[in-house]
């Protein structure tokens, strides 16, 4: 797993590495359900861990669909039910500068996943994009973040559950791993 194979850049002493926060990204279709729920509720472990200054995160999607729209009305709902704000984020899609951007790149569902690696030049940038059902508990009975677009209001309850405890679990191991 990259987190667990994340060393220094050649040249950078280990102070260097950890002046700059761990920069995660949150993928999925069109940037307005699940990556940016998973970015909001990220952020808050990250806060609960008091980790902001060692950990940043960001979403974006694979399609160009709704470029600078926030979150869909739906997902912010789902998201004021279970207690968190949306924090004013606008859809962005993916670019290849993301590789260098950020340390870890985590697509929601497969399809998105095999979106990503088809835009990655080198291995490395391959080895940053690990799939967000890395961190589901083992109960889930999901094998990806199901997308809630089409659904009713249940459908973006249940991804907020499962991604508030995925998101708990990635703040835990990248701690662990820094």
């Amino acid at each position: 797993m990259y987190l667990n194979s994340r060393n220094s850049c050649g040249g950078q002493s280990e102070t260097d590495e950890n002046s700059h926060p761990f920069r995660v990204l949150f993928v999925c279709l069109g940037n307005i359900c699940r990556s940016p729920a998973a970015e909001i509720l990220f952020n808050a472990a990250v806060a609960k861990a008091g980790a902001q200054k060692r950990i940043a995160a960001d979403s974006c999607g694979t399609a160009s669909y709704h470029i600078g729209s926030k979150p869909d009305s739906r997902m912010l709902a789902a998201l004021q039910r279970a207690g968190y704000d949306w924090g004013g984020h606008r859809a962005r899609q993916f670019r290849r500068a993301d590789f260098e951007q950020f340390d870890l790149i985590v697509p929601q569902d497969e399809s998105n996943r095999e979106d990503i690696l088809r835009l990655a030049r080198t291995a490395e940038q391959k080895a940053k994009v690990i799939p967000m059902c890395r961190w589901f508990p083992a109960d889930a009975a999901d094998r990806e973040v199901p997308d809630p677009y089409y659904g009713g209001e249940a459908g973006f309850d249940h991804v907020v559950r499962l991604l508030e405890r995925a998101t708990e679990a990635l703040v835990q191991d990248i701690e662990q791993h820094r």
